[in-house]
């Protein structure tokens, strides 16, 4: 039985900002002449901020146009956000997660940008993105989404929960180039042995790309599956069972209904989760005493590969106001745009070139730095995104392995069929 975790608080105040389904959610022309656009996205109360930073400043800046974000449960948001799309009530912008925006291209529902890019309306340009970082948003050369930023996965930790429970802090492993897999099965051990949980594993393909990469290994190339050839693979899946029957980790699936690893983190209950810089703002609310360290690794080097985690903005191609709606999105994802949000206690690092500084101004966490040094490390999924519906085939599969019904080998074998019939269609 599958079940999406998210945070209570998001969904409680997210739902307070639902746009009804009743009536036509596509922005129109207000009473002063200003075209109004409407715009959704998922976040939880502190993300929602923090994307209001941008635009706030969009609205101010400008008199033609008036947006309004609304938020979206993360529980459910793409089918919330599809069935609006089928039903002709969708916003006219919105975020796609990386694993989701492939179906949208296929079905026609979310307009070309490229030509928009190239014009003196836009406030970016293609190339000042990085160049990884468009994964399954660029189909044929051509530009489907816009990288609102990008989050690169480490690990949070609360230091206060180590200490008690007597165990090493990680910053000092990774100082002494020994912040490995081994290190990290020792001090989520002394978490488990105190009471707390060591580690809130989650079901999906980028959680596991994490520890396949920081092994070593390879699931995918650019154009093949790969998964059920490579030994680093199984070897991944096959520490992350163990740490789960061993109550090191716990399975993400197994928590209480509106329980997710970010409440588990701020009533101190678990040690360590991994995420993005998405959660940093809701923690700094807390009084919990927290830093970042990168993932741990399992080759020889410090510092290996995890999953850079992206979302991407797109206009919806039944909009009114295609061109307005476009223009925003450029804004929204521009140096301008993304410093405004990002700079200080943002929840994102840029996916543009030009302002790393932002992620280093705020004095906590310390070590603010390894999400850039994630960053660099990084990279996106690609050819598996690249499948509608995909990602949620094999999910099943790894939630069924982190239950304890089904092996790592057996898991991994499934997971490899279904996506090389899946990218073979």
């Amino acid at each position: 039985m599958k079940k999406v975790i998210c945070s209570s608080l998001s969904v409680a105040l997210a739902t307070g900002l639902l746009i009804g389904c009743s009536g036509n959610t596509s922005g129109g022309g207000g009473a002063d002449g200003k075209v109004e656009l409407t715009f959704s996205a998922w976040g939880n109360p502190a993300e929602l901020k923090v994307y209001n930073r941008a635009v706030d400043a969009f609205n101010d800046m400008q008199d033609e146009i008036e947006v309004t974000l609304t938020g979206i449960p993360n529980d459910n948001y793409f089918q919330t956000l599809t069935t609006r799309l089928q039903g002709g009530q969708a916003p006219d912008i919105f975020y796609v997660g990386a694993e989701d925006i492939s179906t949208l291209i296929e079905n026609g529902t979310i307009e070309p940008l490229s030509d928009f890019l190239e014009t003196e309306d836009s406030y970016v340009k293609a190339d000042e993105f990085t160049d990884d970082i468009w994964g399954a948003s660029r189909k044929d050369e051509t530009i489907y989404g816009l990288p609102v930023d990008c989050n690169p996965y480490l690990m949070y930790y609360n230091k206060t929960l180590l200490e008690e429970a007597g165990a090493k802090s990680p910053q000092e492993y990774y100082e002494e180039g020994n912040w490995n897999w081994e290190a990290f099965e020792e001090v989520t051990a002394k978490l488990r042995d105190h009471g707390k949980y060591g580690f809130v594993q989650e079901g999906g393909h980028p959680h596991l790309l994490n520890w396949i990469w920081t092994n070593g290994g390879e699931f995918a190339t650019d154009d093949e599956v790969i998964g059920d050839a490579d030994p680093k693979v199984l070897e991944a899946f096959e520490f992350v069972h163990r740490m789960v029957e061993e109550g090191n980790f716990i399975f993400a699936g197994t928590l209480p209904e509106g329980q997710g690893m970010d409440a588990m983190f701020m009533s101190n209950q678990v040690g360590f989760v991994g995420a993005g810089r998405w959660l940093t703002p809701m923690f700094l609310e807390t009084s919990i005493d927290f830093d970042y360290i990168p993932w741990p690794s399992n080759t020889e080097n410090t510092l290996e590969t995890a999953n850079i985690a992206t979302a991407y903005m797109a206009a919806n191609s039944k909009s009114e106001h295609v061109e307005e709606a476009m223009k925003f999105i450029s804004f929204y994802t521009s140096q301008e745009g993304q410093e405004t949000r990002l700079d200080g206690e943002g929840n994102a690092v840029p996916s543009v070139t030009g302002i790393d500084e932002v992620v280093l101004n705020q004095d906590k966490p310390e070590h603010g730095q390894y999400l850039l040094d994630a960053r660099e490390a990084g990279r996106v999924v690609s050819l598996e995104y690249t499948s509608p519906g995909l990602h949620r085939d094999i999910n099943d599969v790894y939630e069924l392995m982190l239950l304890g019904d089904k092996t790592p080998e057996d898991a991994l074998k499934e997971a490899t069929e279904i996506a090389k019939a899946a990218l073979e269609e």
